[in-house]
């Protein structure tokens, strides 16, 4: 996604990150506006099941998980380091 100088702007003064505006391209709901541009943002139910998720994935970042990958991208394993 490119961003225009006016949206690099707002979102450096609205502190919204790069990172949430991918999250809006990869799960958000678009709503078609006049002309050809559209509204991405995550309604109620994405933003609920989206916490729920975010709050599991935090408590393993903090377990220090691990998994091994074999070449060909197949995950052999998982475990948590000792």
């Amino acid at each position: 996604m490119t961003y225009s100088q006016h949206a690099q702007q707002r979102c450096q003064q609205r502190g919204i990150s790069a990172d949430y505006v991918m999250l809006l391209e990869l799960l958000g709901a678009e709503v078609q506006q006049k002309g050809r541009s559209y509204v991405l943002h995550l309604d109620k139910d994405t933003q609920k099941s989206l916490t729920k998720r975010l709050k599991r994935l935090l408590m393993q970042v903090q377990r220090d998980i691990y998994v091994v990958v074999a070449e060909d991208d197949t995950v052999i394993t998982a475990a948590h380091k000792i």
